[in-house]
């Protein structure tokens, strides 16, 4: 998911637009398809673990981005946006494609495959403290004391439930957190790669930047190509693919990747990239809900413990960022 960027037009609308009844109306509709974008997120993990308990992972990754493409690009023609992109990007693209596609899938489902996915949901809730960690040596942003204990926070936090969680009856429980870490690791990476690109292309020629539906459609395409190889070495045909499992990578594909980016978007552009951002932190929140709710997972209050300290990381990390700009995530 990538956060949108603001057309010109769109920044002059809002900045001159009066604070009526009406525009607070439309922000409350705002606020109710962010709160359920995040929902759709949480939702999920344990979809994800659902699915990836009987069947190959990447071969799930495959066939939900052989959804998500056609409709993203589909999307593209019909809001007429130009589908083709310049040489010097495709390099860009495709590292984005393998991080934020390719890995974070693999990642992602390999990781609630084998530990339970209230357990991994809280574990991506740290990505914003890895983004500005990164971005601090990547983008040369200030590393301040405030964000090197936000770091600490967030590992405590992992640390906490990956070996205090309650849900004992997991392949693996120490492999599946590590994975879904790694998926952050990777997701990180990607957000970095992402505002470096954009800021890059706007300094260069604002008018023909690409929209941030063709960076999605581009690097989803991308990442998916890396990932058909890898999911012929599981052999998916070997497999059987009932109608509840296609059920869950329909909802994957379009409700968690395609709905929930849309709604996204619309939030940054209505309410700003800030206040938008602060609604992610409810993602591990519905993530532990839905997957005890679904999952019957075990729920205690070292997952509170664990959702304390990754929150605390975040909070004190983007203290410091306050000040900055800043040019979105996924």
């Amino acid at each position: 998911m990538v956060l949108g960027r603001q057309s010109k037009t769109d920044l002059q609308r809002l900045q001159t637009e009066p604070a009526t009844i009406g525009v607070e109306g439309r922000n409350w509709i705002v606020y109710s398809q962010l709160l359920l974008t995040m929902f759709l997120w949480g939702l999920a993990w344990p979809v994800g673990r659902l699915l990836a308990t009987n069947l190959p992972p990447v071969s799930i990754a495959v066939l939900r981005y052989a959804i998500v493409v056609p409709v993203l690009f589909g999307i593209l023609r019909v809001k007429g946006q130009s589908l083709r992109i310049e040489r010097k990007w495709i390099l860009n693209l495709v590292v984005m494609g393998l991080f934020s596609t390719t890995l974070y899938q693999i990642f992602f489902l390999y990781g609630v495959r084998y530990a339970a996915a209230s357990d991994d949901s809280l574990v991506i809730g740290i990505g914003p403290v890895l983004v500005a960690i990164m971005a601090s040596f990547v983008l040369r942003e200030r590393l301040t004391k405030t964000k090197g204990l936000g770091f600490v926070a967030g590992l405590a936090g992992i640390g906490v439930i990956s070996l205090l969680s309650p849900n004992n009856d997991v392949l693996n429980r120490p492999l599946g957190i590590s994975l879904v870490f790694g998926g952050a690791i990777a997701y990180a990476i990607y957000t970095v790669t992402l505002r470096r690109f954009v800021a890059a292309n706007r300094a260069d020629n604002p008018v023909s930047a690409p929209s941030s539906l063709a960076i999605l459609a581009w690097i989803s395409l991308f990442g998916w190509l890396f990932l058909i190889p890898l999911s012929l070495l599981e052999a998916p045909w070997t497999y059987s693919w009932s109608p509840p499992s296609w059920l869950g990578i329909l909802y994957l594909a379009l409700l968690s990747t395609v709905v929930g980016y849309f709604f996204y978007v619309v939030g940054v552009s209505k309410i700003g990239a800030g206040r938008a951002a602060i609604f992610g932190n409810l993602v591990p929140v519905f993530g532990v809900i839905t997957s005890v709710l679904l999952l019957k997972e075990n729920l205690s209050p070292w997952h509170g413990v664990s959702f304390a300290l990754i929150l605390t990381g975040v909070v004190l990390v983007n203290r410091q960022q306050k000040k900055t700009h800043e040019m979105g995530k996924r």
